[in-house]
Order: structure tokens, then C-alpha cells, then sequence
């Protein structure tokens, strides 16, 4: 018979096999897997911090000590960038037109993916494919008709003429999105909502817009990313020096103060904070926002 000592040796070893066996192990293909990530993340973020360690240095140092720390932190770099080179002008201008796209582009997108979605009229699946066409069209390829349509109506030099374009460009992709996420839902919902007497506006106002807030945020990114950074229209519409945008400035910007590139740098930073203060407030939407069209349409 075995002792007692023998038993409890034989447990122990039991218990330590079955730790080791319940261990993870990390493979080969995970550590590759992992520093690809790592450099990927490096070659992302090391500009980020090369352009706003530039900002806060003079010219001088960005070219002796590139990588470095500033020695002397240089904030008046961005004061003359806001004042002299006309960056706050450029930033509230760049907010004027982006806020009220972003919130069109939220209104038209969920009201047309909700009708494409939820309600049934005839030619509905082939009048959302027709909708959904214009993806293929390029803006560039539509500018020359496009500037003249908005010549026509008197837009030029009007901030409505890039909000108004802008929209229209995003629609297609916007009620696509939409679309998709309002199918998921289920259908009890609305059959609730029309007992309690919700017409269709009452069902989209009430039941459906509360619900796809997250998908909401998720195009909001987007809408505002490409709002902000729009470059080709604002540079057919907005002739006018006070009216231009961000991306318009920093082309002025850089003609004017490509001798010193603390300030440049200093106005490149204006530029991306705002896009990376939208991200951040929304990150935990955003994979949301990624995956609306993954889901059942």
C-alpha cells in the first residue's frame, strides 16, 4: 500500500501537470504577429511626435537635433501660427462648414436607410442599388458640371456650396450603412412602437434613432474626418482669402513660412487636433461605426 507521503508526491505532480497543460503558450506566429503591430504602431505615431516635437523647437534645432527634445519650449510658435498666419480664421472656418455637414449627413443618411430598411414601397431593393451606384462615380470626375451647377445657384464663395456637395457625395454610403443597421433590429420593436400608434416617422423618431446611436457616432467619424481634410472643392468654391478652410491655409501657409518650419509645423498641428480630439471622444464607437455593414442586409 502506498504511504501517504508517495500520495501526496503523486498530487502534486498531477497538479503541476495540469497547470502546465492549462498554461497559454505564445507561438511563433503570435510573437511575429505582435512586433509587426509594434512596428506598424511606431511608423504611425513617430511622425505624429517628430511633427509636434518640431512645433516647439526654432528651425534651427529641428535640423541639429531632429529627434530630440525641444531645449526650450517654443509655445509662441503657435500664437504666431494662429495670429500672423491666420490659422484661427482657418479653424473656425474649417468648424463652420464641417459641423453642419456632419450633422446633414447624420439626418439624410438615417432617414434614407430607414426608409430603404424598414419601410415597403414599390421599386424599394432597385431604387436603393440606383442610390447606391453613385459610389462609383468619382467627385473628381463630376467637378466641372458640379462647379457650374453650384455657379448657377449662386454658391460661390458661400460656405453652402462645400457643405451642400459634401452631403451629397456621402448619402450613398451613409444610407448604406444605415441601412444595414437598421435591419438588425428586430421587428417586434416597430410592431410595438405601431400598436402604441407610431406612425413611421414616430417609429424612426422614437424606437430606431435611440437605438442606433453607437452607429451614429461611428459615421460621425467618418463624416467629420472627411469633412475636415476636404481639399478639391473648397479650392473651386471658396475663392475668397477669409473663407478658407484648413486645408486651403496650410497651402498659403507653407508659401509663406516654408523658411521657418517650427511654424509650419506648429500650424500642421492645429490642423489634425481637432479630427484627433473627434476620435478619441468617440474611439468606442468607432470599431462600431467600422462593423455597420458587416451586419445582416
Amino acid at each position: 500500500m502506498a504511504t501517504r507521503a508517495e500520495t501526496a508526491r503523486a498530487g502534486g505532480a498531477v497538479s503541476t501537470q495540469s497547470h502546465s497543460a492549462t498554461r497559454p503558450r505564445i507561438s511563433v506566429g503570435q510573437i511575429v504577429l505582435y512586433l509587426a503591430l509594434i512596428i506598424a504602431l511606431l511608423i504611425a505615431i513617430v511622425p505624429f511626435i517628430w511633427v509636434i516635437f518640431g512645433s516647439l523647437k526654432s528651425s534651427g534645432e529641428i535640423f541639429a537635433s531632429p529627434f530630440g527634445f525641444p531645449r526650450t519650449w517654443r509655445w509662441s510658435n503657435y500664437e504666431t501660427a494662429w495670429v500672423e498666419g491666420h490659422f484661427g480664421t482657418y479653424f473656425f472656418n474649417s468648424l463652420a462648414i464641417a459641423i453642419p455637414t456632419v450633422f446633414l449627413i447624420l439626418a439624410c443618411g438615417s432617414l434614407a436607410g430607414y426608409a430603404f430598411a424598414r419601410l415597403r414601397f414599390w421599386g424599394n431593393t432597385f431604387f436603393f442599388y440606383l442610390f447606391l451606384a453613385r459610389l462609383a462615380i468619382s467627385t473628381n470626375s463630376i467637378m466641372i458640371p458640379l462647379f457650374h451647377q453650384i455657379y448657377n445657384f449662386g454658391l460661390i464663395d458661400n460656405w453652402w456650396g462645400v457643405v451642400l456637395p459634401t452631403v451629397a457625395s456621402h448619402m450613398p454610403m451613409a444610407s448604406f450603412l444605415m441601412r444595414s443597421f437598421f435591419r438588425s433590429l428586430p421587428n417586434e420593436l416597430e410592431d410595438a412602437a405601431r400598436i402604441d400608434g407610431c406612425n413611421n416617422f414616430g417609429v424612426y423618431w422614437h424606437v430606431m434613432l435611440p437605438l442606433s446611436r453607437g452607429a451614429l457616432f461611428g459615421l460621425s467619424i467618418f463624416a467629420f474626418m472627411d469633412s475636415w481634410n476636404a481639399f478639391l472643392v473648397p479650392l473651386l468654391v471658396l475663392r475668397d482669402a477669409s473663407l478658407r478652410t484648413i486645408p486651403l491655409g496650410l497651402i498659403v501657409f507653407q508659401g509663406q513660412y516654408l523658411s521657418d518650419y517650427s511654424v509650419l509645423f506648429a500650424g500642421v498641428v492645429i490642423s489634425f487636433i481637432p479630427t484627433l480630439v473627434v476620435y478619441f471622444t468617440l474611439q468606442r464607437h468607432f470599431e462600431k461605426g467600422i462593423m455597420i455593414g458587416s451586419v445582416k442586409g
